[in-house]
């Protein structure tokens, strides 16, 4: 969850509630007390400061219009009103600067840091992107409000602030539903309503950005059809909100006001454009249906056709083979987009075939009809787009096949 610096009497104190809190319960009281006594006559920052003046929230962003912004927001807001300290913990930060940060992001080892900034500018930011903010004011008594603010506070050091990023398991909800967990031990969490696959979840917060919700149904492979519980929900911000809201701690909500610090005059998503996946691979399939019946300009586009699946063919083997991203590994759409077209697509080329290439598409062709007739039946979910798609590679290909055997 954290990574701890050289070991301080901080760290050691730090240490012995965490372990206090995860696993002995009977002596969370007494330790904890002797925790925040401790700190309080140790730590500089807090010989003034009273600790039932601090509160802590959540606040939760709804979707944005851009594809990274889809899936909302999370994020810890800690105010002290007898100090005027009022700060948000951001674990959705990441910096365009990093050493190799495309590299890094390809590769699925995108870092992650902890960010602190004010009220007023995280709000501001929000408002502008035209964001509904909620905010959810917890219910802690003074040991598990100096657990939270002082694990905050040792976590936004720079020597402990970054985290390996994951889509789905490690990111600004994870880590805020992790703490919480932390903070209020042997809570159950409410019983999940639905057991959604991860991407039947990602489906609902991409449905109005049909590219997006495209490009994440290629890119994803197997794993992404894991049924969730509520647990593995909670990696989307929304779920987190609606779960804290219904947990209970010795009989108690954790959650003792609910409200919104801003609700939009207009919507922050606007509608999808005519130009979708499926119209685009509707028109390249009239495009194969139509260079059955005109010879002119069909080997060109074969050419084209063959090239783009086979370079998706390579993204599909990269992101599986060669990334550290867990959700993208076994992935079926390999099985229509053969990274091999990529090569073969210059067989196509007068003088460059040969009886080889006349056999591999004939394959490729028999191979594509056997993905749509078994589409249904598939453990993963393609997208629904693909078909028009396949269908032009199935019946380019076997036209290829017939035009080569004559």
């Amino acid at each position: 969850m954290r990574t701890i610096r050289s070991l301080n009497i901080f760290d050691f104190r730090f240490l012995i509630f965490d372990w206090c809190i995860r696993g002995n319960q009977k002596w969370s009281i007494v330790i904890g007390c002797l925790f925040v006594c401790s700190l309080l006559c140790c730590s500089v920052g807090a010989q003034h400061l009273n600790v039932s003046d601090i509160r802590i929230s959540l606040l939760t962003a709804a979707p944005g219009e851009e594809l990274y912004l889809r899936f909302g927001h999370n994020a810890l807001r800690v105010r002290i009103d007898s100090h005027e300290y009022d700060a948000v913990y951001n674990y959705g930060t990441f910096d365009f600067n990093q050493p190799n940060f495309y590299i890094n992001f390809a590769r699925g080892r995108m870092l992650y840091f902890l960010g602190k900034t004010s009220y007023e500018h995280f709000i501001a930011e929000y408002m502008y992107e035209n964001r509904r903010m909620r905010e959810q004011v917890f219910e802690l008594d003074s040991v598990q409000t100096w657990f939270v603010f002082q694990f905050l506070e040792n976590n936004v050091l720079p020597e402990n602030r970054y985290y390996r990023y994951h889509f789905l398991y490690d990111n600004c909800a994870t880590r805020i539903r992790d703490l919480m967990l932390q903070t209020f031990p042997g809570i159950t969490l409410p019983e999940a309503q639905e057991a959604p696959t991860f991407r039947e979840l990602i489906h609902r917060y991409t449905e109005e950005h049909p590219w997006g919700k495209f490009g994440i149904d290629i890119a994803l492979g197997l794993p992404t059809e894991q049924k969730t519980g509520m647990y593995e929900q909670m990696f989307l911000p929304d779920y987190v909100f609606d779960a804290f809201a219904n947990v209970l701690y010795n009989g108690q909500p954790i959650v003792k006001q609910t409200r919104d610090i801003f609700i939009p005059d207009r919507p922050a998503i606007q509608p999808p454009g005519p130009i979708t996946p499926m119209v685009v691979c509707c028109f390249i399939l009239t495009l194969a249906v139509l260079f059955l019946y005109v010879q002119r300009g069909s080997q060109v586009f074969d050419f084209v056709l063959f090239f783009t699946v086979g370079l998706v063919g390579l993204l599909v083997t990269f992101l599986w083979f060669f990334t550290d991203h867990t959700n993208t590994v076994n992935n079926l759409n390999i099985i229509w987009a053969l990274p091999t077209h990529f090569a073969m697509a210059f067989f196509l080329i007068p003088g460059r075939r040969s009886n080889f290439t006349r056999i591999y598409f004939l394959v490729t062709a028999i191979i594509a009809m056997l993905l749509v007739v078994s589409w249904v039946f598939l453990p993963q979910r393609l997208n629904p787009a693909l078909i028009p798609l396949v269908l032009a590679v199935a019946m380019r290909a076997f036209r290829v096949f017939k035009t080569l055997k004559k």
